[in-house]
């Protein structure tokens, strides 16, 4: 079935669209609230609760079972208008203790119980990988749907589930994972992309709802009066099932927005940390799921009466708008249900990778680990991988088991039977937020209890399809499995879980951990929380006496009645909350913050607890408090800094023993409980610090000193010991008081940055004083150095430049032209070009030197950046090109100069080389061989050539005599003939010299849109000719090669595509660049080629038999020459070709960065030739062949000249002796006897140096043009065209006057 790539494209898309909001939300630097529409991301990511299970089952429920649908959006909505207050206490909870997980709020409310922990990731990984198959499930059902599935179940269609499940790993991955320095466990981009997620969903399911309703029928009531017709359709309003049921299904839909991972980790954990912004989500949220609810039964009932029982129910969402081809409906529709799948799959992969990571690998990493890594400070990457990690095995497993389940039921069962298992989690929460007797015991006990029954009554029924019979009795009522499972599991889990609470003994962390857990109370609550409690105002002294003593806790009540204006306290009165919470302040300083709580709550609750109870519990908090510190202080002593602790009074109460070396403190100095005063004092009397002359002084600074401290307020300061020690000196306020303060030894560090900022000032001195702009750049591509003369050329300062990015010093055209080489550089690649830069209006010029600097390890840190002023040497240089223009002939003659010279260390050369005997002799044979072709070649065209040439005269002649049609067309034909003739001819002299190496390149910088526009011009007017349609799209650019040659290969390739192509056909003409290429392409839609032909097609007389008949056939040369003329210019040929649709041929150069110059355009003098006939002009011709003398004579007599002809030298000399009237000679280069033309017309120089010779041959060797040259005669090669012939002898004669025989 053929899969619609639309769809895929859309998918992707919107897949695309969720990463640029992910990694615009990462990049956002405020809070959930810090923006206006930040306040609905939080109640939108809850929105992550309408999975596709809800987006498209509750459709398929409501079209077979009626209104039973309705528990899944029903509990949630309840839970969050009236358990509210619920959902407030949990967030409290977790933003109080930090949570960061199901499993952690587990861990951290039972004790820190590890095995809870585990259990509890083993758990949500049971329950969520079948749920997570299920997302994936409908994702490939979905896509099929659209592709051309009617079902969604063919395995012929693609399978999008594998690919939905990579695409959402690397979008778990980059922005899960990727941001360890935030907030533990904190991803705003993904929450803000799981929002728009749900905003999309609910979107594409109001407006199916709404085309179901008001566009294919007449709103609500003609809608449900057409449903309520039908008998298989009324079925929507069904009430028809057990009370039991919905109950069940209630109470599961309303933990599950608590108990299920994702929801806990959005709703909870990644929840903002201002009330008022998640006190949006308690009435925006149910609004949310009823938009859902509105349109469900309409939804259904619609599909019912269009598809009846044709399709099924789950897909009514996008079956509907398909039917009635509504494409942009169906699409959003099938965004609406991809948003539902991939956002649980997201978050529930993140929320179990976290889950996996922290409970289970990193706790056995860290045991089995060495000591190595265990001493690492910085242990973020290896976090980051685990859970990186842990979200690929996650996806894998999912996948793995929607693999696996073969059974068209047993995803979506199983998926109700996993979402039972999360309900096992219930007990535990519930219990551990606000029963303080609930220990780790009773969870851990209850909810195995549970899993076992859950296992029994529910995943071993599912598995072997169908109710065991040995499970009767466990059916406590009369009604479905599901029921029975749900109430038999957590009726034993939550039993268990009391039973076991009660009758074991809880340990004192337990205690404690409850007790934080239990009476954490939400913001707005917190306000008078002890109004309630009954606890006398003498109790309540008595109590704190026994911790701070009877006259400190007198002295507090007499603050309190002093500043209330009490005249007379009653100490059998109950205790206000203000004097509560000033005795709970207290007693938080000396026994701790929890254990204050606690004391205070059990003194309070009117449970008669006895006051040794409470002091046994005290001393039991006490002796963990010295075990803690205990631990401080040998975590302490490990510590390579000096660290001391003191109190909220000053006192010193830890320290480690760098501490003592550092200030060379004696042992009896040393002690809990000295006021920090004396250690200032001892200091300074022994000069250690400072420099004071008398006790007035000392006691001043110590005085300065303690009102610091007393401030509360973090410092950082460095202080130079008389011994010559530095010390960086960091204090640390503690939220009770006192100061933690850590003292580091600088002084290497402070004597290396002197001999950094000696070596810095050294190397000033040096780059100051050098001329040229010198510059570092760092990896970001920031200026970190510069020199003098950067300052002066750019016209900035030091300060303003170091530290900023290179973009902007320069302008931005400046940049962009530096950034190439800047990213070259740092792959590790030394750059050098030119540049120039304006400023002030100054122009000048810069050779760049871009130079990387790498690390030990071969990493490339930095550019080292030289620019060299060469204004003057361009300017130098250009006028000298500008002098050589205007002196050609000096640069020709010095030119010659340089080649013989060249010449002459070539022979040296291969004198040398004759001592290699064997190669020599292997080099000389190669050589001649090509010698021989070359001059087989020469010879062979040379007499071809030469009876073409006379016929070529011939038709011309005959063609100006010509009076009829009928010899004007034979004389055409003629003419073709001969043209085709020439060309075989001239191709293969061609590619003669190529072989042999004769042929040498010019290369320069030009533009390459100037030689594009001349062949444009010139194939269009061929293409137009044939109907052929011919494009030309051209960009401009600088190249540096031979344009001859390149024009050479173009048209090459233009001819064969013009020729290859039928009328109406098309053929493109373009230039592509690539970075620092740039690519010439001629397309076609000819007859293309079979790709076994492609690699003969540059061998000579290579043609395609299919090819196109045209009126001019191909040679087969034309290839093989733009192969060789490639090859021997450096540049790439490309070909590729299809069959039937048509070829490509493309050449690859690269740009210059060099001035291009101008080509020269061939320009046409064919009107001026035609103003100046040769009348009374007289021509000497030359030649050993009789027919060219008599084509000649007919030629030019036909011109209006007079013409001399001989064959021989003495023939010319009597001629010339004769006739003073020539004017012009035509002198062939092949004479009989061995003789030469250049002979003959050395002879003619000397005997009339006026007369304009021109040397009429075949043979194209260099050393025949160099003997012409030497002779000032012009070069014509045969066959020869006479319109070429008639312009350079007007152009010779032009402004001559007429000889006096005239």
């Amino acid at each position: 079935m053929h899969i619609s790539w639309q769809l895929i494209v859309l998918s992707l898309a919107y897949v695309g669209v969720l990463f640029i909001i992910a990694w615009h939300g990462d990049r956002n630097t405020s809070s959930f609230g810090g923006v206006r529409a930040s306040r609905w991301v939080y109640p939108l990511s809850i929105g992550v609760y309408a999975t596709s299970w809800t987006y498209y089952g509750a459709v398929g429920s409501a079209a077979n079972h009626g209104w039973e649908f309705l528990p899944i959006y029903l509990g949630p909505i309840l839970v969050f208008i009236f358990g509210w207050p619920i959902i407030s206490k949990f967030n409290a909870v977790v933003k109080t203790h930090r949570i960061g997980s199901l499993a952690d709020f587990m861990s951290a409310r039972y004790g820190r119980s590890h095995p809870l922990a585990v259990l509890t990731t083993l758990v949500a990984l049971l329950g969520t990988i079948p749920y997570i198959a299920l997302q994936l499930k409908a994702v490939g059902q979905t896509f099929n749907i659209m592709a051309g599935s009617p079902t969604g179940t063919e395995p012929a269609i693609f399978d999008t589930a594998f690919f939905a499940a990579v695409f959402l790993t690397i979008f778990a991955i980059l922005f899960g994972t990727r941001l360890p320095g935030q907030r533990r466990d904190s991803n705003r981009g993904m929450m803000i992309a799981i929002a728009f997620e749900s905003v999309v969903k609910l979107v594409a399911f109001v407006l199916v709802g709404v085309f179901c309703t008001f566009e294919l029928y007449d709103g609500f009531d003609n809608l449900f009066d057409l449903a309520r017709q039908d008998p298989d359709v009324a079925t929507v309003f069904s009430t028809d099932f057990s009370q039991w049921s919905l109950a069940t299904q209630l109470v599961l839909a309303s933990l599950a927005i608590i108990c299920l991972p994702r929801q806990f980790h959005v709703t909870f954990v990644e929840s903002p940390g201002e009330e008022r912004y998640r006190n949006n989500a308690r009435w925006f949220f149910p609004i949310y799921l009823l938009g859902f609810v509105i349109f469900v039964v309409p939804i259904a009932a619609a599909g019912l009466l269009k598809f009846g029982g044709l399709a099924p129910p789950d897909a009514f969402v996008l079956l509907l708008p398909m039917a009635f081809d509504n494409e942009p409906l169906a699409a959003l529709a099938f965004l609406g249900g991809l948003s539902a799948a991939t956002g649980m799959i997201l978050v529930s992969t993140l929320a179990l990778a976290i889950m996996v990571a922290n409970e289970l690998l990193l706790p056995l990493l860290f045991r089995s680990s060495s000591e190595e890594l265990k001493a690492r400070q910085d242990l973020s990457w290896i976090m980051v991988m685990v859970r990186r990690l842990c979200i690929v095995g996650i996806m894998a497993l999912a996948w793995l088991y929607y693999q696996s389940a073969t059974s068209e039921r047993s995803l979506a069962s199983i998926g109700l039977v996993a979402f039972v298992a999360a309900a096992q989690f219930a007990p535990a929460l519930l219990g551990g937020l606000y029963w303080r007797q609930g220990n780790r015991y009773g969870a851990l006990t209850g909810m195995l209890i549970g899993l076992v029954s859950w296992s029994v009554m529910l995943v071993i029924p599912e598995v072997s399809d169908g109710p065991l019979e040995t499970l009767q009795p466990l059916l406590v009522l009369p009604v479905d499995p599901l029921t029975n499972g749900v109430l038999v599991s957590l009726g034993l889990n939550l039993f268990t879980y009391v039973f076991v609470s009660l009758t074991t003994t809880s340990r004192l962390v337990d205690r404690i951990q409850a007790a934080t857990f239990v009476d954490v109370m939400p913001p707005s609550s917190k306000s008078g929380r002890y109004l309630k409690e009954d606890l006398r105002i003498d109790d309540l002294t008595t109590l704190a006496s026994r911790f701070i003593g009877n006259d400190r806790a007198r002295h507090i009540v007499e603050t309190y009645v002093s500043d209330h204006q009490i005249q007379q306290l009653n100490e059998k009165d109950p205790a206000p909350a203000e004097l509560i919470a000033a005795i709970e302040s207290i007693l938080a300083q000396e026994i701790g913050y929890t254990s204050a709580r606690l004391v205070i709550r059990s003194a309070s609750r009117g449970q008669r607890i006895h006051l040794g109870e409470l002091v046994s519990l005290v001393d039991e908090a006490s002796t963990l408090a010295r075990q803690n510190q205990e631990l401080l202080r040998k975590a302490i002593e490990h510590l390579s800094q000096g660290i001391s602790v003191v109190d909220q009074n000053q006192k010193l109460v830890a320290w480690n023993k760098r501490y003592q070396e550092l200030f060379n403190y004696p042992d009896e100095l040393l002690v809990v409980g000295r006021p920090i005063a004396d250690l200032f004092r001892y200091n300074a009397e022994k000069g250690i610090i400072g420099d004071f002359s008398t006790d007035e002084h000392i006691e001043q600074a110590l005085q300065k000193r303690l009102d610091h401290l007393n401030r509360g307020s973090a410092y950082r300061r460095e202080s130079v010991l008389s011994s010559g020690t530095t010390l960086e000196i960091i204090g640390e306020p503690m939220p009770n008081g006192g100061y933690v303060t850590s003292y580091s030894d600088i002084s290497q560090y402070k004597e290396a940055e002197s001999a950094l900022r000696e070596s810095e000032q050294a190397i000033r001195v040096y780059t100051d004083n050098v001329p040229a702009m010198i510059a570092y750049v760092d990896r970001d591509y920031r200026i970190q150095f510069i020199n003098k003369a950067f300052e002066r050329t750019m016209r900035v300062w030091r300060e303003q430049v170091v530290g900023r990015p290179n973009k902007e010093i320069f302008t931005e055209a400046e940049y962009q032209a530096r950034l190439p080489y800047l990213k070259r550089a740092f792959e590790g690649r030394r750059q050098r070009f030119e540049v120039s830069i304006d400023r002030a209006g100054e122009h000048r010029e810069f050779e760049a030197l871009y130079v990387p600097h790498r690390t030990d390890s071969g990493d490339v840190q930095g550019i080292f950046v030289l620019y060299q002023d060469v204004t003057d040497r361009n300017e130098a240089k250009r006028g000298l090109e500008t002098a050589n223009e205007t002196l050609e002939a000096r640069v020709d003659e010095r030119t010659e100069e340089l080649r013989a010279a060249n010449d002459a260390l070539e022979a040296e050369n291969i004198r040398r080389a004759e001592t290699e005997k064997a190669l020599t002799e292997a080099m000389r044979a190669t050589e001649d061989a090509n010698l021989s072709k070359t001059r087989f070649l020469a010879a062979a065209s040379h007499d071809l050539l030469q009876p073409l040439n006379a016929a070529r005269l011939f038709t011309t002649s005959l063609a100006e005599r010509a009076h009829t049609d009928e010899i004007r067309e034979l004389t055409g034909h003629l003419e073709g003939a001969l043209s085709s003739a020439e060309s075989l001819i001239s191709a293969l002299l061609e590619i003669s010299r190529l072989d042999a190496g004769a042929l040498r390149a010019e290369p320069k910088a030009f533009a390459i849109t100037e030689l594009f526009s001349q062949l444009s011009q010139e194939f269009q007017l061929i293409a137009e000719q044939r109907e052929i349609t011919f494009h030309a799209k051209a960009r401009d650019a600088v190249v540096h090669t031979d344009p001859k040659l390149l024009r050479r290969v173009l048209q090459n390739f233009l001819s064969n595509a013009l020729r290859y192509t039928e009328p109406k056909g098309r053929v493109l003409f373009a230039i592509r660049t690539f970075g620092q290429d740039v690519r010439i392409e001629v397309w076609d839609s000819g007859i293309g080629m079979h790709p076994d032909d492609l690699p003969s097609i540059f061998d000579e007389f290579k043609r395609l038999s299919e090819g196109i008949q045209t009126e001019k056939k191909g040679l087969g040369l034309g290839l093989s020459i733009s192969k060789r003329i490639c090859d021997l210019l450096g540049l790439s040929l490309n070909v590729h070709s299809t069959p039937g649709v048509g070829s490509c041929f493309s050449v690859t150069l690269p740009r210059s960065e060099l001035q291009p110059e101008a080509l020269n355009k061939r320009s046409s003098q064919r009107g001026q030739t035609l103003s100046q006939p040769l009348t009374g002009r007289t021509v000497l011709v030359i030649d050993n062949d009789k027919d060219i003398l008599v084509g000649m004579q007919s030629l030019l007599g036909g011109w209006g000249a007079e013409v001399v002809t001989g064959m021989t030298l003495n023939d010319a000399k009597e001629a010339v002796k004769a006739r003073s009237a020539i004017q012009v000679a035509l002198i062939d280069y092949h004479l009989d006897d061995d003789a030469l033309g250049v002979d003959l017309i050395a002879v003619l120089r000397a005997l009339r140096g006026d007369i304009e010779c021109a040397l009429i041959t075949a043979d194209r060797s260099e050393e025949m043009k160099k003997q012409a040259k030497e002779l000032g005669a012009t070069v014509l090669h045969k066959p020869l065209k006479p319109a070429t012939l008639r312009s350079w002898i007007t152009q010779r004669l032009r402004g001559k006057p007429l000889p006096p025989s005239a």
